[in-house]
């Protein structure tokens, strides 16, 4: 990877809510390695009220904006704040991005190969693989911010959700990602709104890249915000599906709620 990084086309959305300490050392190791790139960072908090531990401990930098939303709902409405961050992009490019991921940055370099050369609409910056770490890797992963090392140690990790993974975070061309509605804000909360992306890209003829190498996941504990709540809303979200999959081209770009800049 060149030594020099550039990437000040790039803006990453970080949606969270801060729920234990150890989300919130994930974050604080996540925007560790961001912080390589020299790239944009919005980092959009929900919560009851702004105790400012976020705010505080945010590294120092131009390049990256934080924006707290008062929220008393115990849901965490990601979709909803991920279109209210998208309004404050300036860049040619969109990553949206989990606060508990992490790849080489290699990967993010050849996901903007792709997009800069308008090859592709889309790029997953890994392969599809999408590996969990335990609590002693993700420790002694934080204590040296070396991706080598979860590298080395990924056969001894539980992959999440199967094999090519659509979630944790993508990089896109901003005007596409808008053209195609951004996010659905049908789903509410903890759901598999990733899947509906996809659906909506490939009905609207998107080409999608996958750079080469593993996306890992910082392990944490999970509340009513990382699994289906309800069998209710599970039938929702089928329904939600189900709209994109059968949705035309002219559907999604002239009838999907646009998020106003």
């Amino acid at each position: 990877m060149r030594n020099e990084c550039n990437y000040n086309d790039l803006t990453f959305i970080i949606p969270i809510r801060i729920d234990s300490i150890i989300r919130l050392e994930n974050l604080m190791t996540v925007l560790k390695c961001l912080k390589k790139l020299n790239s944009k960072v919005i980092v959009i908090e929900a919560n009851k009220y702004n105790n400012n531990i976020v705010q505080h401990i945010l590294p120092r930098s131009l390049n990256i904006k934080y924006l707290f939303i008062e929220d008393d709902d115990v849901v965490f409405y990601r979709t909803h704040f991920i279109n209210e961050a998208m309004k404050l992009v300036s860049t040619s490019f969109v990553a949206v991005w989990d606060a508990d991921v992490v790849v080489d940055n290699q990967q993010i370099e050849e996901s903007m190969q792709a997009l800069r050369g308008g090859y592709y609409e889309i790029s997953f910056p890994y392969n599809g693989d999408f590996l969990n770490t335990d609590y002693v890797l993700r420790q002694k992963f934080m204590e040296h911010v070396n991706i080598d090392l979860l590298v080395k140690y990924r056969c001894y990790m539980n992959q999440l959700y199967g094999k090519d993974f659509i979630g944790g975070g993508f990089i896109m061309d901003k005007e596409k990602y808008l053209l195609a509605g951004g996010e659905n804000e049908n789903f509410y909360g903890w759901g598999p709104e990733d899947a509906d992306r996809v659906l909506r890209w490939e009905n609207i003829e998107y080409k999608t890249h996958r750079s080469k190498g593993c996306m890992f996941h910082l392990c944490h504990p999970r509340d009513i915000n990382g699994s289906m709540r309800t069998s209710i809303y599970y039938s929702l979200c089928q329904y939600y599906l189900s709209n994109s999959r059968y949705s035309s081209k002219y559907d999604i770009i002239n009838n999907t709620n646009k998020i106003k800049q």
